[in-house]
């Protein structure tokens, strides 16, 4: 003889209420059902206990494929910020913020240098009638503003200066 159950007691053999297990039971296809009938209105033990036991080991497998997902993601992200790491000790990485603090420095030397440009080349060229030395003077004056641009602190250089060597750089 098939022992048989009700769905209640099956839930305390499950350990589980028997509103949760008619959930799960209705997410199930037909042939996974929990609750198989048989005589008398009551419910198959044996094929419950076994299709509990199916249903749960599923849930284990799923739970272990989404850990085993879960790490390779943790890997992959370690092995990015190694990379970056490493590509930052080789100096081949540049920290974006280094970048725009690099370029904005740049810029403000180019822009003072440019503004303050005929401020300081009129009074040498208004007495200058050869166009050659009038040359000389504007070419000069380019070229010590091209060599400051050129001794502007790369990114890495920054971290090391303190701020007022900065500030004389300009």
């Amino acid at each position: 003889m098939i022992p048989a159950m009700t769905k209640k007691e099956l839930a305390e053999v499950a350990g589980y209420s028997y509103r949760r297990l008619h959930d799960i039971n209705t997410e199930l296809p037909k042939d996974k059902k929990l609750f198989v009938k048989c005589e008398g209105g009551k419910f198959d033990l044996a094929l419950f206990v076994q299709r509990w036991i199916a249903y749960r080991m599923d849930a284990v497998e799923e739970e272990s494929e989404e850990l085993s997902k879960v790490k390779a993601q943790h890997e992959k992200v370690k092995k990015e910020k190694t990379e970056i790491e490493v590509a930052r000790m080789r100096s081949e990485y540049v920290p974006m913020a280094d970048v725009t603090r690099t370029w904005e420095n740049v810029a403000a030397i180019v822009s003072n240098r440019l503004i303050t440009l005929p401020e300081k080349l009129a009074p040498s060229l208004v007495m200058i009638d050869d166009p050659d030395t009038a040359e000389a003077i504007i070419e000069r004056e380019v070229r010590d503003m091209m060599s400051m641009i050129a001794n502007t602190p790369l990114p890495g250089e920054f971290n090391d200066m303190a701020p007022s060597d900065a500030e004389d750089e300009e």
